[in-house]
């Protein structure tokens, strides 16, 4: 009895063998087969090409750019009898900076200096400088055309009246004025001082090494026809492509700030006005020996000659003109026929 349980127990077992065994052996076989086999023919996946906004963006290095340290002169003559700016004061059009002699002596800014008295009848760039700089201070010329008129004069008359230059004088004289630059300046350390003597060429004070630029190493022939836009650390302002710097001064002043202690970082430029373009996946773009690009509408569709704009990962930008025509996405798997000629 004890045999016979002992046979039937091995009998068991055998038999529970067997189907694993089998089993195994068609597991195996399976598994042994590859994923990418397929009996079935790749079907055609035909899409639409679709429109996105481009922005242009291009990352640039950029730079702090400090002005060089001038030395304003005066045209007056005479005794400082009054000194109305100190180091660390801001000088800009219509600063009163001294008097000399009792009359004023007033900063402003310009592309040039005024290189001679401005009287009526005088015409020439300079004049027309003579005539915004009045109007900048009050002292309204209408149009700065560049001749000296009877309104110029008029305004003249009032800016020496109010200046300490007499009530009948007609003539805006150098000695009343000092240019300090093409921007407004700081002052660092002053040259005068109050009851010396000033005559002309005579300095009045050193300017700080102040902001000027932030310039941008922008990549060679880069054109903009919508015009670009400097972006640094969320502060943005217009660019000139091929000017290789931003001069405007609280633009330039929030991007130092936005920098910190660095004076050079990273900015991006961008379009202003994003341009739109078709876009389709890069693998319904087929480039043929001839080096031709094209696309097809459908598996069996001729080519359409298409010109790639740039694109981004995975993606070609086209003539916006295709947006929304079909086109076949695999074009390599379903086939047979890739060239992009007629």
């Amino acid at each position: 009895m004890g045999f016979r349980h002992a046979g039937l127990a091995v009998g068991v077992a055998l038999a529970a063998l067997i189907p694993l065994s089998v089993g195994a052996v068609v597991a195996l076989s399976v598994a042994s087969r590859s994923p990418l086999e397929s009996a079935a023919k790749p079907a055609p996946l035909v899409g639409a090409v679709e429109t996105a906004r481009r922005s242009g963006q291009v990352n640039v290095g950029i730079k702090v750019a400090y002005a060089e340290a001038l030395s304003p002169a005066t045209n007056a003559s005479g005794t400082v009898t009054a000194l109305s700016v100190a180091p660390g004061d801001q000088v800009t059009t219509g600063t009163r900076v001294m008097d000399v002699n009792a009359q004023a002596v007033i900063a402003y800014v310009a592309g040039s200096p005024l290189y001679r008295d401005i009287a009526r009848g005088l015409t020439g760039p300079d004049v027309a400088t003579a005539q915004a700089l009045l109007t900048q201070l009050g002292y309204p010329v209408g149009v700065a055309d560049g001749k000296a008129g009877v309104t110029t004069e008029k305004a003249i008359k009032a800016f020496n009246l109010d200046n300490g230059y007499g009530k009948d004088n007609t003539v805006l004289s150098l000695a009343s004025l000092v240019w300090v630059g093409t921007a407004p300046v700081t002052v660092g350390v002053m040259s005068v001082h109050l009851g010396g003597q000033v005559g002309p060429g005579t300095a009045l004070f050193t300017t700080t090494a102040a902001l000027a630029a932030i310039t941008v190493a922008e990549p060679p022939g880069m054109v903009a026809g919508g015009g670009l836009k400097l972006v640094v650390g969320g502060v943005s302002t217009p660019y000139v492509a091929g000017s290789g710097r931003v001069t405007e001064p609280d633009a330039v002043a929030a991007m130092v700030t936005t920098l910190g202690t660095a004076t050079e970082g990273v900015g991006t430029l961008q379009l202003v006005t994003p341009t739109t373009v078709a876009t389709v996946p890069s693998s319904a773009v087929v480039t043929d020996a001839a080096g031709r690009t094209c696309l097809f509408a459908s598996e069996t569709a001729p080519p359409t000659l298409v010109t790639p704009a740039g694109g981004s990962l995975g993606t070609i930008d086209l003539d916006p003109a295709l947006a929304g025509t079909p086109v076949l996405l695999n074009p390599r798997e379903v086939r047979t026929d890739l060239t992009c000629g007629s």
